[in-house]
């Protein structure tokens, strides 16, 4: 929760209506698609009263935030709308759409991503001339220990605070027979990102595919790291494919940055 202090409503009281539907729609979030019925619902929602919970997703889904399905109920279409609406309020991924706009006809798709903790949240994505099997698209999440926006972002901090970050979650997911899932692999790999100016997944998300990421430079606000990337078929990543891609994504973060 966000900090009240010194906020016009710093001694508002939370509606209980309103703290329930967000508890039920964190629910059907974490249900993954998978209908809830209203019971089950009550239970991970922290035991809402059946009856409130058929009350409420009556209310949200007057306003499309969830639908009926299979006797109980999933996420709705509203939600899409709002949180478009939330990342086009992000000043980034306006900056994002604005820049790789002015691309063109070109063959890289191009994918804006945040960091929350220790995972990666992807904001937005373009779509380049090329189809490409992406590992990430608006909305998901993936390990920042396995991505090369992940390590880009990480390597804009020290290797004390990447310690403290990821230390109790060694040994980390392996989703390919590449992923890195030792602590001081990782710290090697920034070392050689702060270098070079850009990161490298090498097959670390999915087999065949290599991923380079350039962190959004400048001091992001609040502190939110923002970073680019693209990716390409393991076959045609030569070093200098590899260094012409990384040059293209750090063009266009620094005229994200007004640095351009």
């Amino acid at each position: 929760m966000g900090n009240r202090e010194g906020s016009v409503w710093a001694s508002a009281a939370p509606a209980p209506a309103v703290l329930r539907a967000g508890a039920i729609l964190d629910a059907l979030a974490q249900a993954r698609g998978r209908a809830l019925s209203p019971a089950q619902l009550a239970a991970a929602a922290g035991g809402i009263p059946r009856a409130s919970v058929v009350n409420i997703c009556a209310a949200l889904h007057e306003r499309e935030l969830v639908r009926a399905a299979d006797g109980g109920f999933v996420l709705g279409p509203g939600l899409l709308r709002l949180s478009q609406a939330y990342l086009d309020a992000l000043d980034p991924v306006r900056a994002f759409k604005e820049q790789v706009s002015r691309l063109g006809n070109r063959e890289e798709s191009l994918q804006l991503a945040t960091m929350e903790g220790a995972d990666v949240v992807y904001l937005s994505v373009h779509e380049g001339t090329v189809l490409m099997r992406l590992t990430g698209r608006a909305g998901a999440r993936l390990p920042v220990t396995c991505t090369a926006l992940g390590k880009a972002m990480l390597a804009g901090t020290d290797d004390t605070e990447v310690r403290r970050l990821l230390a109790d979650r060694e040994p980390f997911e392996a989703r390919t027979p590449w992923s890195i899932t030792a602590l001081d692999t990782l710290l090697a790999d920034l070392r050689e990102a702060r270098s070079a100016g850009y990161a490298v997944d090498d097959q670390e998300t999915a087999e065949g595919i290599v991923c380079v990421a350039v962190a959004v430079p400048g001091p992001p606000p609040g502190g939110q790291p923002f970073a680019v990337s693209s990716s390409l078929l393991k076959s045609q990543a030569t070093p200098d494919r590899v260094a012409a891609v990384a040059a293209l994504i750090q063009d266009v973060v620094r005229r994200m940055s007004g640095q351009g």
